[in-house]
């Protein structure tokens, strides 16, 4: 921001409430209190749909977002981060999961091709 304030004039954008010796978000070089950014610009969560707060990782994928502790696979509930993992019909699966699910089966002997 390259605006100079009067300590009782920089306020939250939305709220109005005093920033001054607290945290802040700025978007579009306005100042947020935390709780205005997080009601008003936090991506939602697609699996508790909470906000994803400023402290939190915001996992996104296809213009969807997940907490870290969120980005589980649709059927095992393992954690996807740092996994490789595969979607299908708006859901997310890790690799094994993906395979059983989606995967080619051999008509010789029925085994999966792997992905």
């Amino acid at each position: 921001m390259s605006k100079d304030w009067h300590s009782g004039h920089f306020c939250c954008w939305q709220c109005d409430a005093s920033l001054t010796g607290l945290r802040y978000v700025l978007r579009e070089e306005h100042p947020f209190c935390v709780k205005c950014f997080e009601q008003i610009h936090a991506n939602v969560c697609e699996e508790c749909t909470k906000p994803i707060g400023i402290d939190s990782k915001d996992l996104a994928y296809k213009e969807k977002h997940w907490h870290e502790t969120c980005f589980l696979c649709h059927t095992c509930k393992k954690s996807l981060v740092d996994q490789q993992f595969g979607s299908k019909n708006e859901r997310i699966y890790c690799a094994d999961c993906y395979d059983v699910e989606f995967a080619s089966h051999c008509d010789g002997c029925g085994e999966i091709f792997k992905a």
